[in-house]
């Protein structure tokens, strides 16, 4: 029993002292693990820290700087003990972290963030002493954690987690520094700064005087590790979210589509002289992505003559302002007259000389309807060198010349048809038709017409007419017909409309109302030429000048048709007779027609009758005279016919006796009348009785008859019967 109390005695004291080993061990090893950090607190026998202090350091009471990382660590116990272990802070691969200091030097004056003095002699922030004892300055560090595990003081060092930021394609990041210097005078964006590693380096944008704001430079797409807003690390609010010290902000990048342009205002750079409408360009700014050359080179705030074409550009859009506008078109039997924005100043030089062009062009216009050559045109009436009318158009018209490629104002030489990629706010495209353009005035719902003209006729009537302008505007004519009057739209409301208004009411005031429509084609062309010479002075060749329709007063057209009603009657009622005593003379015509066939028979008949009176006069004329000699021949004949006749009768009766020859005289007569008293052949007895005599008588018979008949023949021939020889029969 004794010896159980001895070895109780002897083992307590021992296991005291054990168990006293065992505590102490624990206070002066102390083990950190592989992931961890511990933070000592020294508390007795030490110097008092500075007031403003948060954390110890050497030999000073309170929490101190020098972290036990991860390992075996000898703690001086009682004097300093192991207060907590906390985690490395983790960063992620596309993160950030934002450190706050607790302690250290006083911020600067101005600042926001706090610079690194220390020159990174903490090893980011690893060691807690070197920041300390090299000039760390307390607040939110430029400098930020890359992504990994870091062994940071909790008390001395807060840390929140930032993203990184990632522009996405298409997009454009524009940056607001919190910190910085303030923006030069005049300024609306923070000047570009050398070195910063597009923000990612925060410290080199403020050692180097990186301005307050938002910057010139910008974010293309791409991923940065830029000091910006972040979020308690790990959900934990004693880190708290912190503010960064870039903002970035996401625009979409200019796009200019496909048959558009992009024309471009500058919000910041040099003053814009207040006589130009265009900034003049400047080199190197790429399209206006890279602001920087932009500023640094010159460029002016306001419209620029640059422009952008179809693409898609990274523009800082806070600089320039970016304008999309449709590609102007020119059509076939178009022209594009350009008025130039910038340029030099035409001189007065210039001036005098396209003046003299003008007078020239429109003498030529005048001669070619005139048929003059062009000195002659401008030799007579009206001189468009001396035209009041043309003074009084030009006058106020200074700052619209047509002037030479390179100078200001409406250009010479005009675009032909085509796609063009213009900026509008450098140079306006004014596109005029050159073929044929009508303008009418009359009733419908034609919207690019106007009303017809109401007009008063020198008798008090007043009459609508409908007018059709057919003009025209030529190629080398248009800068100056701009130059006049700006467009077409111009020409047709603010000088055709006034002026052919005006032409056709003083026209129709000198004519009755019946006679304005009695003569509309004289009026037409009246009204035509005045039309011509005066839109002449704008350069427009009018074509021709048509009166479609005249509307009279409907009392005077129920009059006018009373009158037209009643002589068209009385013309009728005229034509009528007419036609009846037409009809008399058709019916005399037609019965003179109808006789005409025995009316001819007879006139030729009696034409006949003449001609054959005449012909028997003329006949018995030749026929007297020819029975005077032919008597007297015949009367020769007779007498020597008597002679031998008496002479043959004294032989015949000295032959046959005076009974015969008187027979035969008989027979001569029977047989030159014909006349028949016997038949042929008669036989019949004699005295003798044997009727040998009577056949005698016969045959003797027949031979005086032969006789006679070839006497006869002679005695017709000797008539006048024709002969074989073709002579003449004489009449009997």
């Amino acid at each position: 029993m004794q010896g159980l109390t001895s070895l109780l005695a002897w083992a307590v004291p021992a296991l005291v002292g054990v168990l006293v080993l065992l505590f102490l061990f624990t206070r002066w090893l102390v083990n950190v693990g592989a992931k961890e950090i511990a933070i000592k607190e020294r508390r007795y026998l030490g110097k008092k820290m500075p007031p403003g202090r948060v954390v110890a350091t050497a030999g000073e009471v309170g929490i101190q700087a020098d972290v036990l990382k991860p390992g075996l660590h000898f703690v001086k116990w009682p004097f300093e003990r192991v207060v907590q272990k906390v985690d490395l802070i983790e960063i992620g691969p596309d993160q950030i972290g934002i450190i706050e200091a607790i302690d250290g030097e006083p911020m600067p004056s101005g600042r926001i963030f706090a610079p690194d003095k220390a020159q990174n002699k903490h090893n980011n922030f690893q060691d807690p002493i070197a920041f300390l004892t090299n000039g760390g300055v307390k607040g939110i560090q430029m400098r930020t954690l890359p992504p990994g595990k870091w062994p940071i003081h909790p008390y001395l060092f807060r840390v929140s987690i930032a993203k990184q930021t990632e522009v996405p394609q298409g997009k454009v990041g524009v940056v607001t520094s919190a910190d910085g210097m303030s923006l030069d005078a005049g300024r609306l964006l923070g000047k570009a700064i050398e070195g910063h590693n597009h923000f990612q380096d925060a410290e080199a944008f403020i050692a180097k005087d990186g301005q307050k704001g938002p910057q010139v430079d910008i974010l293309t797409p791409g991923t940065y590790r830029i000091h910006s807003a972040s979020a308690p690390y790990n959900g934990k609010q004693d880190g708290g979210a912190k503010p960064g010290l870039f903002t970035v902000t996401f625009y979409d990048a200019a796009v200019i589509p496909e048959n558009k342009v992009g024309m471009v205002d500058a919000q910041d750079g040099k003053l814009l002289d207040s006589r130009d409408y265009v900034a003049a360009p400047v080199e190197g700014h790429d399209n206006f992505q890279n602001g920087d050359a932009f500023i640094t080179k010159g460029g002016q705030r306001g419209p620029q003559k640059d422009f952008l074409r179809p693409g898609r550009y990274y523009i800082n859009p806070l600089l320039f302002k970016v304008i999309l506008d449709d590609a102007k078109e020119v059509k076939p039997g178009e022209v594009a007259v350009v008025v130039s924005n910038f340029g030099k100043d035409p001189t007065d030089e210039i001036r005098r000389q396209m003046a003299e062009e003008v007078r020239l062009r429109l003498e030529a216009l005048k001669a070619e309807h005139s048929g003059e050559s062009a000195e002659e045109a401008g030799e007579g009436e009206g001189e468009s060198k001396g035209d009041p009318a043309d003074k009084r158009l030009d006058s106020g018209n200074r700052e619209a010349y047509v002037v030479p490629d390179g100078y200001r104002g409406i250009q010479k030489t005009v675009v032909g048809p085509g796609k063009y990629y213009v900026n509008t706010l450098a140079q306006t495209a004014v596109v005029i038709p050159t073929t044929n353009q009508t303008v009418e005035w009359t009733e419908g719902d034609n919207k690019a017409s106007f009303d017809p003209f109401e007009v008063i006729s020198k008798d008090g009537f007043k009459m609508k007419v409908e007018i059709r302008v057919v003009f025209r505007v030529k190629p080398e004519d248009a800068p100056h017909m701009v130059s006049k009057i700006g467009s077409i739209d111009n020409l047709k409301q603010n000088v055709m409309h006034p002026t052919i208004d005006s032409i056709f009411r003083n026209q129709a005031s000198e004519s009755s109302a019946m006679a304005y429509l009695q003569n509309r084609h004289d009026e037409q062309v009246k009204a035509e030429q005045k039309v011509r010479g005066h839109l002449l002075k704008y350069h427009v060749d009018v074509v021709n000048v048509l009166i479609c329709n005249i509307h009279l007063p409907e009392e005077l057209m129920t009059t006018q048709t009373e009158k037209i009603l009643a002589d068209q009657r009385q013309t009728m009622y005229a034509a009528q007779q007419a036609a009846q005593q037409k009809r008399i003379e058709l019916e005399k015509i037609t019965a003179q027609a109808d006789q005409q066939k025995n009316l001819m028979a007879a006139t030729i008949g009696v034409e006949i009758a003449e001609r054959q009176a005449d012909q028997r006069k003329r006949q018995a004329a030749g026929e007297a005279a020819y029975i005077l000699e032919t008597g007297k021949a015949q009367a020769d004949v007779t007498k020597l016919q008597g002679e031998a006749t008496a002479a043959a009768y004294e032989a015949q009766v000295k032959a046959l006796g005076e009974d015969n020859v008187a027979n035969v005289k008989v027979i001569e007569v029977i047989g030159e009348k014909g006349v028949k008293i016997t038949p042929d052949v008669l036989v019949s007895g004699g005295g003798s009785g044997d009727g040998a005599g009577g056949l005698a008588t016969v045959l003797v018979g027949n031979l005086v008859r032969d006789s006679l008949k070839a006497k006869g023949g002679q005695t017709e021939a000797a008539k006048g019967t024709p002969a074989k020889d073709g002579q003449p029969e004489p009449k009997k």
